[in-house]
């Protein structure tokens, strides 16, 4: 079982966006209390892009990141997984944002899963994007691989 686990670039590229936001708010530093409250718009936003940071590089040494094994798909950072016999089609997605790899689970389970993920509303998909963890391209072919494995164990009606 491998973890594909996120992406140093994603990180590094809200952590480096974080502290020039920072550096920004103070350089004009004699006309700060003109312009208060775009600096205090602008320190809570940098510090937002920071916390984020620290949180993913956080996950990525935990080990946290995307697998799956004998039971199910888990789809983000907190370990919430998708079993197979919930999944009713995994799909490659090309558009505007980007490349991502969507799960979609059958509608009969969208309730039951919206429950055990402790969500308000329920999820009819469940998106992967590739710019955000390691490795997508093989990660993609994998899954599709154990999703082709997974259907052809099981008895047809």
């Amino acid at each position: 079982m491998k973890i594909y686990r996120t992406s140093m670039y994603l990180i590094l590229f809200f952590m480096v966006s974080g502290f020039i936001l920072l550096l920004l708010c103070f350089l004009d530093y004699k006309n700060i209390l003109s312009h208060l409250l775009t600096v205090i718009t602008g320190i809570l936003f940098s510090f937002g892009l920071l916390g984020y940071s620290f949180y993913l590089l956080k996950k990525r040494k935990e080990g946290k990141g995307i697998y799956w094994g004998p039971d199910g798909i888990v789809v983000d950072l907190k370990d919430n997984k998708i079993y197979w016999d919930e999944i009713e089609d995994i799909k490659f997605y090309n558009g505007r944002g980007g490349k991502s790899t969507v799960i979609y689970p059958h509608y009969t389970n969208h309730e039951k899963i919206r429950i055990r993920h402790k969500k308000w509303l329920p999820t009819t998909a469940h998106s992967i994007d590739w710019f955000s963890i390691e490795e997508p391209r093989d990660m993609h072919t994998n899954l599709m691989k154990a999703w082709k494995e997974r259907k052809c164990e099981e008895p047809k009606l």
